[in-house]
């Protein structure tokens, strides 16, 4: 939906370097029910300046200076228009979901991202909740997804980063006549510069498991230098121990290698959402085949990728994760002790490698424990399955921490997930 009416700007790039035309990001907040949406000049009147961010002009284009970059904005009444059946609604409360199937109306705004992607995203909420502040969503066009209202509140209140897998959107097209192809593609990426990724080839048993790949190579890419066209990426190690090295290519020349008749293979497949400039992840299955640049879909590895392969985090994610966990852990505490039924909680912990297995001094394996008792002072935690890098830890083993090792957790009361990144729902 262009609900802006008129092309995307875009700034120039060149796809064998992973660099395409960035499109504008496109956000539209959406009033809660029977609330008006102000003009122009009583809607940017609620802009204001924060230590970080520096209103330099009200006028359209609004400009907007943060963390030492310029920003035009273009902002609009829009109308809008989701059917009830949308399954970008299925994070919405009750009430959030009523205001948004009855709106008509909303507010956007559109801008280009600087070459610091999160920063830029980030940038753009807040803007927007400065603009409707309590609103019932937030449509992220560009990705074609939607936050709750609830959702935009915490993450402007909240000190830790934004996790960069909310800048973009893993879809999955089923093959309605055969049901064994899935197409599986990003939406959001071309707003940071970068390619869209996609996976071809991918059969339904198993589509899962390929879309943690995609997400996590999604998120290496804009949260710093993307790999080139055909440079390989250690993305992380299978169950077996096989190390997971991944790449793309375009993907005309993708398709060169697979059948035909593929969801996503033929023209009518690609509308004008699906149409920009996108390529197709590929696999290294050794380092010979990176030396000449063999690579082999990465639908030929579906008895390889598993649910509990291990991914390898860059650096700034783990310290995301670490400080948004840690962020919500005394509400979690206080959770845990109220809940007297059935509940599980796992926590993810560091731990450092064994000195022979070559890896750098600042590395660390990050693995799941059960949290068998909480006391005022730490726990004790058993390992949920046996490390790769650390032959002592193996699954069962138990062991003490302080709550300072937490770097992720996730809580089950009865058939409730709380994980820090929707803990916003269960609080306030």
């Amino acid at each position: 939906m262009n609900v802006f009416g008129s092309s995307p700007k875009k700034e120039s790039g060149s796809l064998r370097s992973c660099h395409v035309e960035k499109v504008a990001s496109r956000m539209v907040a959406v009033p809660r029910g029977g609330e008006e949406i102000p003009d122009f000049a009583a809607i940017v009147s609620r802009l204001h300046d924060t230590d970080d961010i520096t209103i330099l002009s009200r006028h359209s284009p609004l400009r907007v200076a943060y963390k030492g970059q310029e920003y035009l904005i273009e902002t609009a009444h829009v109308d809008i228009y989701v059917e009830p059946d949308d399954p970008s609604l299925q994070g919405l409360d009750k009430e959030s979901f009523k205001s948004v199937v009855n709106a008509d109306a909303g507010y956007g705004i559109s801008m280009i991202f600087s070459d610091d992607a999160m920063d830029s995203f980030y940038l753009q909420i807040r803007l927007m909740d400065m603009l409707l502040p309590h609103m019932a969503a937030l449509m992220d066009e560009t990705a074609h997804r939607m936050f709750s209202g609830k959702w935009v509140a915490a993450v402007c209140a909240c000190q830790a980063a934004l996790s960069p897998i909310n800048l973009f959107m893993v879809q999955a097209i089923f093959d309605e006549n055969t049901g064994d192809s899935v197409w599986l593609h990003t939406h959001g990426l071309n707003r940071c510069g970068i390619v869209e990724l996609e996976m071809l080839g991918v059969t339904e048993g198993n589509y899962s498991a390929f879309v943690r790949v995609l997400n996590q190579m999604a998120q290496r890419a804009v949260s710093g230098r993307f790999i080139d066209e055909i440079e390989p990426m250690r993305l992380g190690v299978t169950e077996s121990g096989r190390d997971i090295v991944v790449t793309w290519k375009r993907t005309q020349w993708a398709l060169r290698e697979l059948p035909d008749g593929i969801m996503g293979s033929a023209s009518e497949d690609r509308d004008e959402d699906h149409s920009g400039d996108m390529g197709a992840v590929c696999l290294y299955e050794n380092d010979d085949d990176v030396l000449h640049g063999r690579t082999v879909p990465i639908a030929q590895w579906e008895n390889q990728i598993q649910e509990n392969a291990v991914y390898f985090l860059t650096t700034a994610e783990t310290q995301r994760m670490r400080t948004l966990a840690q962020y919500y852990l005394p509400q979690l505490r206080q959770l845990w002790n109220r809940v007297d039924g059935e509940k599980t909680l796992l926590v993810k912990i560091g731990l450092k490698p064994d000195p022979d297995r070559g890896l750098d001094d600042d590395s660390h394996e990050y693995i799941w424990f059960e949290a068998n008792a909480l006391r005022d002072d730490g726990f004790t935690a058993t390992l949920t399955q046996d490390a790769y890098y650390v032959r002592d830890m193996v699954e069962g083993v138990q062991k003490d921490f302080t709550y300072d090792d937490i770097v992720d957790w996730q809580f089950w009361a009865g058939d409730d997930l709380f994980y820090p990144d929707n803990f916003y729902r269960f609080i306030g």
